[in-house]
């Protein structure tokens, strides 16, 4: 008796206990250490693949991540009995999340675990009921890495940057790929759980190492010695599907049965997660590929619903933490002729969206397109700009389109203000691809056309195909020494690209040289690449670079260190011939890199053929400024001086504004005919085509130009096709507006579920510091909370804090503040934004319930005349009714203000800036920095001009 009672105080106790405090509940393995794979793993009920309950499926699993600032929830998902690789289990307690932590020090997590039906695919935070372990807390704390080389441990995760290209999280190192795009049923793996043997890679047994993973006895090892081969060969990359049923393959799933769409094989999973972290160890991208065109429709007829969510949720959460990650969205993706059937464009978006928003990570998000112009041109344009795409996976009939498609889909991309990021990933025709190094030893053909023209495009890497009419094909490679010349010249290129050049800040330019059969890449005035596939006088366009250049020469076919050719060095400013390489056979790489001393006799002005000059006085001296400061609207002017030839009149200068995509305006002397007669080149071969229709019979001074992508060092010309008569007609200037549409089109979605601010009748009063969204926006400033506990990221010459005096005591402020007073150097796109919606952005959710137009009005503190301008726009747009907020008076004191600067009134007309409302409803109210150091307190909207918040 006293024994029974015993028991049952004891379990009383245990009950009593939250779940937050049992930290015996979870088992945390794996290396404590920064980018390395952390295991949480709980125990519940026991539970089967096959059971009543469905624990994929009506269980829902994810646990919040947080140190400091970085906060991750990342889901997690039924294990079995948490080691089923070994076990091949179908049932057990285990249920697991595996995490990638990206900071040093203490981690705290929190557990949520719920119940409920399809739970798992809801994004409802409430939906269902806790259970088991839901509310259970701890932390752990994780020390730096210990990995080196190309080991991605040691440079950290992949991340794609507004250059479209790659970076290291840890290291900074840019990322090209080149690897194996065959077999794409690579996971088609003899010894994988509930797999057909179509691929056991026998001649790899002997690349397995000791100490190399295996499963089961032995088990492995010829997958994992094929992927000790590869990365052998520098590759860094492998192309593969995880679903192929009703493909080519049908022979990859991650179901338990080739008919099931709810329930996972947890021990196959668990087994191909043991080959991707291999994979991560030898640092070879994992590029997933989630379906193809025969089996888009399989779930959910190609729409989001139970069956896809789940799929993705399930991939991510087991696989989404790996460092080199690339969700690809489906091979061949869309209905053609042989397949009529496929999904829509709104599928495509809904896959990518739902990738990206659940994916805790942000991994890459891609699109494998058909073969043809057509199809990629049907596909692919209605995806320019979508925020949720990161890019294309490009498949491509014709070698010789390589370099030319991409060049177009990049182009295309900037002008959406979304630069996709762009692989290689398919060349045909299909029979063919990449041959066998027996077929073809020398590979001269797409060495040249594929390898070379996607980087020379600005493409971020390849991964092979091989053609299914020759040995170890796309289907039945069973050897990658198949192709190992392939390998070898692959890596020459991508050495040259990360040895030698910043890829990551060049682009395409063919046009800077007569040659249409060569390909240039450049950051002009500082790096020219120029790839010939067979060796021909070449003359370089150096307008406007007056530098010496040092030329060095590289073979592709060999590799090795950068040779001299016939000349050493050259001198820029004008078209100027490079020489030649050492031997002219074959296809060569010049390299010309620019010497740190200037030609002394081209330093003046005057050596140049054109002139350029500014509307304002300023102090900077004209050879270093193209642009001017600027005018009200946010024009920046270039002015242009003409050039004469024998056949045709032309105008040229080189770029030097912020690298940017603009809008802009022509400005014609005197000239009658319409724009036909006018072309715009950028580095003589990208033309600038997209005029503003203009109006028949009728004679314009100005033509509008929209979505010019423009960097610095571009060299613009604007050619008539004919020689003009008088030097009082031709082209005055083009004046250049930059934009943002990625701006506009993220607010809507990220601020989806947040709860807005209500206006109280036809007044709103909102604290700056509480903003829903914050931008840098691509500039080089960001607004930072101030208050009695900030916490920023720099201290020196923090300006002071004025929280005290604020309401709430905190406020908001542009930061770092480099422009205190008038004799500090204005720099456009640095300290001072004339054009609303370019510098840093605070953005806040609000409800309209009487439409209209509303007053705005701010609260700052201002302590001088560069720290007291800011601009105001709704929902993206940026009216000019809500640009230049002006505070003059009520210097070095909170101060309200709603007046706007204009010409005649530098210090503002009162109660000028509105919005406009035209409906009941749901807005993004955002502000934009114009002046560094502002100072940010609190906003109102009011629909009376009669209202003044100092009243209130």
């Amino acid at each position: 008796m006293i024994l029974k009672k015993f028991v049952i105080l004891i379990a009383m106790w245990t009950i009593g206990i939250p779940y937050a405090q049992q930290e015996s509940l979870v088992k945390i393995t794996g290396e404590k250490k920064k980018w390395h794979k952390v295991t949480l793993s709980f125990e519940g009920h026991e539970f089967s693949e096959y059971g009543k309950e469905n624990p994929f499926l009506d269980y829902r699993l994810s646990v919040t991540f947080k140190n400091k600032d970085k906060i991750y929830t990342v889901p997690g998902f039924y294990a079995a009995d948490g080691n089923a690789a070994e076990s091949s289990a179908e049932e057990g307690k285990v249920w697991q999340v595996r995490f990638r932590p990206d900071e040093i020090g203490e981690w705290h997590y929190t557990v949520s675990f719920r119940k409920g039906k399809e739970i798992a695919i809801s994004d409802d935070l409430e939906i269902g009921e806790p259970t088991l372990f839901n509310g259970q807390k701890g932390s752990f704390f994780i020390e730096p890495t210990d990995k080196i080389g190309k080991d991605f441990r040691a440079k950290g995760r992949l991340q794609l940057r507004d250059n479209g290209y790659l970076q290291f999280a840890e290291t900074g190192e840019y990322f090209l790929k080149g690897g194996a795009g065959s077999p794409e049923n690579f996971l088609g793996y003899y010894e994988f759980d509930q797999t057909p043997a179509s691929h056991k890679y026998t001649p790899h047994i002997k690349d397995w190492k000791q100490g190399d993973p295996t499963w089961q006895n032995g088990k492995g090892k010829s997958i994992i010695g094929a992927l000790n081969y590869l990365s052998q060969e520098q590759m860094n990359s492998v192309y593969f599907l995880t679903m192929n049923i009703q493909g080519d393959g049908k022979d990859t799933w991650p179901w338990s049965d080739i008919n099931e769409r709810y329930r996972f094989d947890c021990s196959k999973l668990d087994q191909w997660e043991i080959v991707f972290d291999h994979m991560d160890k030898l640092g070879i991208m994992l590029h997933m590929v989630t379906q193809e065109t025969e089996n888009e429709l399989l779930l959910d007829i190609g729409e989001l619903g139970v069956q896809r969510k789940l799929y993705y949720r399930e991939l991510i959460a087991r696989f989404g933490h790996h460092l080199g990650v690339a969700w690809n969205l489906g091979e061949e993706n869309g209905p053609v002729y042989w397949s009529p059937k496929g999904q829509t464009d709104g599928d495509r978006k809904d896959m990518a969206e739902y990738i990206k928003t659940h994916d805790p990570y942000n991994n890459l998000v891609v699109l494998h397109t058909h073969s043809s112009s057509e199809g990629q041109d049907l596909f692919l344009k209605p995806q320019l700009g979508f925020e949720y795409l990161d890019g294309v996976s490009m498949q491509t009939h014709s070698p010789d389109k390589v370099h030319e498609r991409i060049n177009k889909w990049l182009g295309l991309s900037r002008a959406y203000d979304k630069r996709w990021y762009m692989a290689q990933d398919e060349i045909g025709p299909a029979n063919t691809g990449a041959k066998p190094d027996k077929d073809d030893p020398e590979h001269d053909y797409i060495r040249s056309k594929v390898l070379w023209g996607t980087l020379m495009a600005g493409g971020t890497g390849l991964d092979w195909y091989f053609g299914y009419k020759y040995d170890h094909n796309d289907l039945k490679c069973e050897d990658w020494r198949s192709r190992n010349n392939l390998w070898e010249q692959t890596y020459i290129a991508l050495n040259f690209f990360k040895k030698h050049i910043p890829f990551y800040s060049m682009k395409n330019a063919n046009g800077l040289t007569s040659n249409t059969n060569d390909y240039v890449f450049a950051k002009n005035g500082e790096v020219y690449v120029i790839y010939m596939s067979d060796v021909k006088e070449t003359k370089l366009d150096l307008f406007g670079s007056n530098y010496k250049f040092n030329v060095y020469w590289y073979n592709p076919r060999k590799g090795g260190r950068l040779v001299a050719g016939t000349k050493k060095t050259i001198i820029g400013g004008q078209k100027t011939s490079i020489g030649f390489p050492p031997e002219e056979n074959g296809d060569w790489v010049a390299l010309l890199v620019k010497k740190p001393k200037k030609v002394t006799k081209y330093q003046s002005i005057d050596s140049f053929p054109y002139v350029l000059k500014f509307p304002l006085k300023h102090k900077n001296s004209i050879e270093n400024a193209s642009i001017s400061k600027g005018n009200e609207n946010g024009y920046q002017a270039v002015y242009f001086k003409k050039q004469q030839t024998d056949s045709l009149d032309y105008y040229r200068l080189v770029f030097k504004g912020n690298s940017n995509l603009y809008n802009g305006k022509l400005y014609k002397k005197d000239f009658k005919k319409d724009t036909t007669n006018i072309k715009i080149l950028v580095n003589g071969s990208r033309p600038i085509n997209n005029f503003e229709k203009e109006k028949s019979g009728v004679s314009k001074s100005k033509n509008g130009l929209k979505h010019i992508y423009l960097e610095y060092g571009d060299i613009i010309d604007v050619i008539f096709n004919h020689k003009l008569t008088s030097q009082e007609i031709g082209v005055k200037k083009l004046e250049l507006k930059p934009i943002n549409n990625l701006f506009k089109k993220e607010l809507k979605t990220k601020l989806k579920n947040v709860e807005p601010f209500v206006a109280k009748g036809w007044t709103l009063e909102v604290e700056a510091e509480n903003y829903h969204y914050k931008s840098k926006n691509k500039s080089k400033r960001e607004w930072y909370v101030r208050s009695n506990s900030e916490n920023l990221p720099f201290s020196d010459n923090l300006p002071k804090n004025y929280c005290e005096s604020a309401s709430g005591n905190s406020y908001i402020e542009a930061l770092p503040d480099t422009r205190v007073t008038h004799s500090d150097p204005l720099k456009i796109g640095d300290n001072f934004y004339p054009e609303p919606g370019t510098g840093g952005i605070v953005s806040y959710k609000v409800r309209i319930n009487s439409p209209g137009r509303y007053f705005v009005w701010v609260r700052a503190y201002s302590t001088g005349s560069e720290d007291n301008g800011l601009h105001v726009g709704v929902n993206g747009e940026w009216p000019e009714t809500g640009a230049r907020i002006q505070l003059c008076k009520g210097k070095h004191k909170w101060t309200w203000s709603s007046a706007q600067r204009v010409p005649k009134n530098h210090c503002g007309e009162p109660q000028t800036i509105t919005l406009d409302f035209d409906r009941a409803g749901e807005y993004i109210v955002s502000f934009s920095m114009r002046e560094d150091g502002f100072r940010f307190d609190k906003w109102a909207l009011a629909k009376s001009k009669s209202y003044n918040p100092n009243n209130n």
